[in-house]
């Protein structure tokens, strides 16, 4: 699961204390790998010092007595730092492991935070609705001031809290998703927002405005999925046209439908069109024209 600037999802797992762990370990160790100096491969050091002897004796005849041991000495301290390098390297990535697979196992936990925050949003919703005293848009809000102004201000508010809440909802339930591609159809089409009523009466919600807001204010049954399980639930039993419920769940119509033929259509007679004659007993006459033919009149074979 990437990183996000939305808060709305940071906050919610930083709301789980195995999470908020395994992301200070991972910072720490991002931290660490980022202090550490740059340096030289053994190999690229020891050369640096036998080409610098072998330069200095072309220069001046001169060979350096302790060429060996001072590149010695430079092996073995860039193979201590490459040592350390490749263990902080794969510290990082293993902390970065960690993290996404703590987020994974603790998804639930991020979902209930997030449906707290949702109950606390659709609250605050319900407030400012009340105040609005019938102000249905921004404009009239501006020409009553006062107290409508100012609730519609919040609401402006709160449209963004639940864009950021719905975005991380479906963040989290894609990524401990076997099939992203499945959940993300689900979104579209409206599932995971209200509990109990068909999806095809959930009004167009993937802009979150002002209007849908106080619809879902309105919803009793309004709420983030527990778990991706309770997704798949919701959306067994909220397809379009749901049927009741009983004691093992959505009761489904498996009675036999029975579909009407199409009318047939009726042949196209043109006036050029005349009937066939099968016999010697007479010229057949000719017959009612109902269709009109391009021009030129097309060939017999083409009608």
């Amino acid at each position: 699961m990437r990183n996000s600037t939305n808060p709305e999802l940071q906050n919610a797992w930083d709301a789980v204390p195995e999470v908020k762990e395994a992301e200070a370990r991972h910072a720490s160790a991002q931290r660490r790998l980022r202090s550490n100096p740059p340096g030289l491969a053994p190999d690229q050091a020891r050369e640096a010092v036998i080409d610098e002897a072998v330069t200095a004796f072309l220069t001046s005849g001169t060979w350096p007595k302790d060429v060996g041991k001072r590149a010695a000495e430079s092996f073995a301290t860039a193979l201590a730092w490459d040592a350390e390098t490749i263990a902080l390297k794969r510290a990082e990535e293993l902390a970065r492991t960690a993290k996404e697979e703590t987020r994974d196992f603790c998804s639930d936990g991020a979902l209930a935070h997030l449906g707290k925050r949702l109950t606390e949003t659709l609250e605050v919703a319900r407030a400012a609705r009340d105040a609005l005293n019938g102000v249905t848009n921004g404009a009239e809000a501006i020409m009553a001031g006062g107290g409508p102004l100012e609730s519609w201000r919040r609401l402006m508010e709160l449209r963004t809290d639940l864009e950021n809440i719905r975005s991380a909802q479906w963040a989290v339930l894609r990524s401990v998703a076997s099939d992203a591609y499945t959940v993300g159809s689900w979104e579209r089409a409206g599932h995971g927002e209200v509990s109990g009523i068909p999806v095809d009466e959930v009004p167009p919600h993937r802009t979150y405005d002002i209007a849908y807001l106080l619809w879902l204010a309105a919803q009793p049954t309004a709420y983030v999925p527990a778990n991706l399980g309770d997704l798949e639930a919701d959306v067994e039993a909220n397809q379009p046209g749901a049927p009741l419920w009983d004691d093992y769940g959505p009761v489904r119509d498996l009675s036999p439908r029975v579909e009407r033929m199409p009318d047939a259509r009726p042949s196209r007679t043109f006036p050029h069109s005349r009937s066939a004659q099968l016999d010697h007993s007479g010229t057949p006459g000719r017959a009612t024209v109902n269709a009109t033919p391009g021009d030129p009149a097309p060939l017999t074979t083409s009608y």
